[in-house]
């Protein structure tokens, strides 16, 4: 079985309450969902992650006036199991509101 494609991240946006919603540019054929990480810094170390279905999700209990980074990966189901793609290019947003 061959890994998902990788996707793109096509924006990030700043919401009420710090909050971002990533948006991917399309879905990815064959992906079952998608994992979102993110953290403070661009080496990605101390990230955080959260799974998804659909094209958007929206990361809350982020810090104002912090920057942070996000990447994005499809993964499929084989025998129970995840089979990750690989992790889309990295994109930061500073938050604001």
């Amino acid at each position: 079985m061959k890994k998902p494609g990788k996707p793109k991240i096509k924006k990030l946006k700043n919401k009420k309450g710090k909050k971002v919603t990533v948006t991917l540019s399309r879905k990815i054929s064959g992906a079952k969902g998608y994992q979102a990480a993110y953290a403070t810094k661009s080496s990605m170390k101390k990230q955080k992650k959260k799974f998804f279905k659909g094209t958007s999700v929206t990361i809350k209990g982020l810090k104002k006036k912090k920057t942070y980074y996000f990447r994005v990966r499809a993964y499929k189901m084989k025998n129970g199991n995840k089979l990750y793609g690989s992790w889309s290019s990295k994109k930061r947003i500073k938050i604001k509101k």
